[in-house]
């Protein structure tokens, strides 16, 4: 149970002289006799955190008090601070402040305040005698004995200096340990001088600078590669696949030793060797030696390729998947595209909304001025148009006939895509 006298600060540097209150406390009033505070700025409440909050009392017969505050809301700016019995002892009109002390060095002081104490019956008789109360004190008492700790402190580490000082090294002491640590050096430098194990003549060092360098074998490489008189060009292996095979020269002098339009003597018509009858020994060996050069070349493996070889070149496809867009999703297959000779060539199921760009494939595949195909709507029997346009880009057209109900199965782009010929008007 309390006799609480309410009183508001709001802190802020408008010009006061102090206000009356009308608060009034007994002498008997004892452990009940609270101040309860709350401080304000600019309107909201004051956080009072890192705060020591100190109220100043001084009362008619000039006792002093300065105490600290109870923080009750801190969030809120509430305090409060109960007299003690000693302090109801001196009656009558008693002039108080609050000062908020911050732990970062600052401090706000309000405008005092007044109260009253007044006189029971039974405390008529009283006569109060001065009194000063300050708690500081116990602080500054701390502070002292901080103080006198960090001063002896010091003293013991000046003590252990002043030690440290009779130990240093004299200047005689100090040269003659420089001289030994140079005369050290110098016989180790002489012997390291001596070993031949660790040093390298200049023979050796000519030698190893003369070896090839990474740099210079791959110009060696690079020259070897390029040197156009010991390999092959493509236009050289070009005209040799051109010649003419043994077989093939076989049945051109076959054909030519046939003909009566040019021959008209049996003799000339029946055999291969009596045709060579009519040539000249240097033009026979110089016959020879190309047949057998033509032989060489046509067995040659490494420059040619069999028929079987031939035939799975010209029919292998290399597909790619398309880059679907636009929240469109693979469906039972993924959707794929490739070129094949004189066709695009796409496949797959893709899931997506009609009207919109589902994917892309590179320019370079797509037919000039772009296609329009049909395709299947999955398991509907519908059709739609797929439009594959000149940048690549894919879509969906509605679907012929338009049936939302059609349109969440996704659609087959199984088809193959002709290149036109003779370009765009």
């Amino acid at each position: 149970m309390y006799k609480t006298g309410d009183v508001a600060f709001d802190i802020n540097a408008n010009r006061t002289n102090g206000r009356t209150t009308s608060i009034q406390f007994m002498t008997q009033d004892t452990g009940s006799a609270k101040l309860s505070f709350s401080f304000t700025k600019d309107g909201v409440p004051l956080p009072l955190s890192a705060v020591d909050a100190k109220i100043v009392l001084l009362y008619a017969d000039g006792s002093f008090y300065k105490k600290s505050l109870t923080l009750t809301d801190k969030v809120n700016g509430k305090a409060e601070y109960v007299l003690s019995d000693a302090e109801l002892k001196h009656y009558g009109i008693v002039k108080a402040e609050i000062k908020l002390y911050y732990t970062n060095g600052q401090a706000l002081a309000t405008s005092f305040f007044t109260f009253s104490i007044a006189k029971t019956l039974e405390d008529q008789n009283i006569i109060p005698t001065a009194e000063y109360y300050i708690d500081d004190f116990e602080t500054l008492r701390d502070g002292i004995n901080r103080t006198v700790e960090e001063i002896s402190q010091t003293v013991e580490e000046l003590r252990k200096k002043f030690a440290d000082l009779e130990a240093i090294e004299t200047k005689e002491d100090a040269q003659q340990k420089a001289d030994a640590a140079e005369k050290n050096a110098k016989a180790y430098t002489d012997e390291h001088a001596k070993d031949n194990v660790k040093h390298i003549t200049a023979a050796e060092r000519k030698a190893w600078n003369a070896k090839e360098t990474p740099s210079g074998a791959q110009d060696k490489v690079n020259a070897h590669a390029n040197d156009a008189d010991m390999h092959v060009s493509a236009a050289d292996r070009k005209a040799w696949d051109s010649k003419e095979t043994e077989d093939g020269a076989q049945d051109k002098v076959n054909i030519h030793a046939q003909n009566t339009d040019i021959h008209v003597t049996k003799p000339f018509k029946n055999t291969l060797e009596e045709l060579s009858k009519l040539f000249t020994v240097d033009f026979k060996v110089k016959l020879d030696e190309l047949l057998h050069q033509f032989t060489a070349h046509n067995y040659n493996q490494d420059r040619h390729t069999s028929k079987d070889e031939r035939a799975k070149w010209n029919g292998a496809v290399t597909y790619a998947n398309i880059m679907l867009k636009n929240g469109a999703a693979a469906g039972t297959r993924t959707p794929i595209y490739a070129k094949w000779g004189p066709f695009l060539l796409l496949r797959g199921h893709v899931k997506t909304d009609p009207e919109i760009i589902f994917g892309s494939i590179p320019a370079e595949y797509v037919p000039a001025g772009g296609a329009v195909v049909s395709v299947a709507l999955s398991g509907t029997g519908g059709t739609a148009n797929l439009i594959v346009y000149e940048n690549g880009d894919l879509k969906i057209k509605y679907p012929d006939p338009a049936d939302s109900s059609k349109l969440s199965g996704g659609y087959y782009i199984d088809v193959p895509i002709n290149f036109q010929e003779g370009g765009t008007t």
